[in-house]
């Protein structure tokens, strides 16, 4: 399969959150907020992960640290332990109202692709070590991978979750 050109990528992210945003737009906020999954997860907390997610990478798009963008120490998000991560983004975010999570998901989104503006085609191809400090490693997977896992990739992964647990109207 042939590489997404930045252009097409932005088009794929853009695609996958309108998708998502329409599937989201079939549920009241009660059906958001009260209805859980089997981990004790409502809608909120799914978005609010999903947000968490896409501005640690926009941030690492800045060269900026991930971890803090994503509200997490580092020693925890270097921990790998990606259940601990979400459950302290979960807490922190508990207060959100649906509509709050949900412009956050978006805020996320367009931060992510104001992020790529800079970046050339070729950029995308980058080893993820090329955007932490020193910024001249070259492990990790392209930081495209990261790009789509944490946008379009991300909302298809949540979108069954969350419509498992609440019934459409």
């Amino acid at each position: 399969m042939a590489q997404l050109t930045k252009q097409e990528l932005i088009a794929q992210m853009n695609e996958g959150l309108h998708k998502f945003l329409a599937f989201l737009d079939q549920y009241s906020d009660t059906q958001l907020l009260e209805l859980k999954d089997h981990v004790g997860w409502n809608a909120r907390d799914h978005l609010t992960h999903l947000a968490a997610w896409a501005d640690g990478i926009a941030a690492l798009l800045r060269r900026e640290d991930r971890w803090t963008a994503m509200g997490i120490t580092e020693e925890l998000g270097e921990s790998h332990d990606f259940d601990k991560i979400n459950a302290v983004i979960m807490t922190q975010h508990s207060h959100l109202s649906p509509q709050e999570a949900r412009r956050w998901v978006v805020n996320a989104h367009e931060s992510m692709v104001a992020a790529m503006a800079p970046l050339s085609d070729a950029d995308l191809l980058l080893p993820y070590e090329r955007f932490v400090p020193p910024f001249t490693g070259d492990g990790g997977s392209p930081i495209i991978a990261y790009i789509k896992a944490d946008t379009y990739e991300h909302y298809q992964e949540h979108h069954p979750w969350i419509e498992a647990f609440i019934p459409a109207e």
